[in-house]
């Protein structure tokens, strides 16, 4: 009998965690359901190429066995490209021009991994597949990254980010950029839950980190977050984040040498080789590029996208001046993140219709869901947001 209630005991805890859990767990079923019927229609249509997505084409076809030059030819030359060769022959259809920008792609190597992976089953539509799974992974990563700070009711505003026109619009293409979002929010949420709860979340976000490193150009937003929080809080965990996800993202850096100071100059002159790819050139063409950058964004929110700018601009100040005087890691952790990624955007200055600004997803999402809080709290219809586990 005492081992019988013995037993009962041990299991209590497992099950009233189960129990504790389960309203997150069903709102993180519904989610995934809501994106998965958001991506549905994409995932059925004629898969649409763009430029990003050819090159990651043909690095899918050298991995899994054809020769470099066979696989360029067969996607830039044959009739997977030749709609992009239509409508942009001076670049996609110029070989020259290809030749110079395949060295821009080289370190995304995860992605095309996966694409190639499922390639017998998919074909061509793979990386499509991949990307829209991205999306998916996306949208949960931006609920948990909340559920860390708010409760369900705030968490699942979620729902802002799930229906975000610039992140359902380039997840409908086979690139990169949604899984470079769903990392990089991991990351985040890594982060947190090291400084918050201790050293054991340490590796998964040197995981993440490692991982993005070969998807997408954004890791160093996660790391210098990283860094400033260990300057920040000067604890030994917050100093061994930031030293690890330095560790991680090193690979990537010294396997693969990506000529920073011509992918900016290739920027500012408009996604074209810069004549003369020095730093005194993009000093001098810079200016002008930004400028043109911040209308092209102004210019597409006053055509019809208010709710993209609403997303961003209201999130973004909503983060800063709701939690100025915070000091959780949380929002410690997310302002510095929104520094480095406006400083990421600003640094690529070529109009993207908000597809390289979707690296501010996850601070812009952490300020809409405060402020929606403080809101809610203000008519008095919410207790107070769950308190840091440190």
């Amino acid at each position: 009998m005492s081992t019988l209630a013995g037993r009962r005991a041990a299991a209590l805890p497992g099950r009233m965690l189960g129990r504790r859990f389960l309203p997150e767990a069903a709102c993180a079923v519904v989610l995934a359901a809501l994106a998965v019927v958001a991506a549905w229609p994409a995932s059925q249509d004629p898969v649409r190429w763009t430029p990003d997505g050819l090159f990651y084409q043909a690095r899918i076809l050298e991995l899994r066995g054809a020769d470099h030059d066979d696989a360029y030819s067969e996607v830039f030359t044959g009739p997977l490209s030749e709609r992009a060769r239509t409508i942009d022959p001076e670049r996609t259809g110029d070989p020259a021009w290809v030749a110079y920008n395949e060295q821009f792609y080289e370190r995304r190597l995860a992605l095309p991994l996966a694409a190639a992976a499922i390639y017998p089953a998919a074909g061509e539509r793979s990386l499509l597949y991949v990307s829209l799974a991205g999306y998916v992974a996306a949208v949960l990563a931006v609920f948990l990254l909340l559920l860390l700070r708010f409760r369900l009711a705030i968490a699942a505003a979620a729902l802002a980010t799930l229906y975000l026109p610039a992140l359902t619009h380039h997840s409908s293409y086979p690139l990169t950029d949604s899984w470079g979002l769903a990392l990089q929010t991991a990351a985040l949420g890594f982060a947190v839950l090291a400084l918050d709860r201790g050293r054991r979340w340490i590796a998964p976000f040197a995981l993440a980190v490692l991982v993005l490193s070969f998807t997408r150009d954004s890791t160093w937003i996660p790391v210098l977050a990283a860094v400033w929080c260990a300057y920040r809080f000067r604890t030994r965990t917050a100093v061994a984040l930031a030293a690890s996800g330095f560790a991680a993202a090193l690979p990537a850096v010294l396997a693969f040498s990506v000529p920073m100071r011509e992918l900016v100059a290739f920027n500012v002159v408009g996604h074209d080789p810069a004549p003369d790819a020095t730093w005194g050139f993009i000093a001098e063409h810079y200016p002008g590029a930004l400028v043109d950058h911040v209308r092209g964004n102004l210019g597409f929110v006053r055509r019809g996208e208010w709710y993209t700018g609403a997303y961003f601009a209201g999130g973004l100040i909503a983060l800063f001046a709701l939690t100025r005087r915070s000091r959780e890691a949380l929002p410690t952790l997310l302002k510095a993140a929104a520094v480095v990624a406006l400083l990421y955007v600003v640094s690529i200055p070529a109009f993207s219709a908000f597809r390289v600004e979707l690296v501010l997803v996850p601070m812009a999402a952490y300020g809409l869901a405060f402020a929606l809080e403080r809101l809610v709290a203000l008519r008095g219809g919410l207790r107070p947001a769950r308190a840091p586990s440190r």
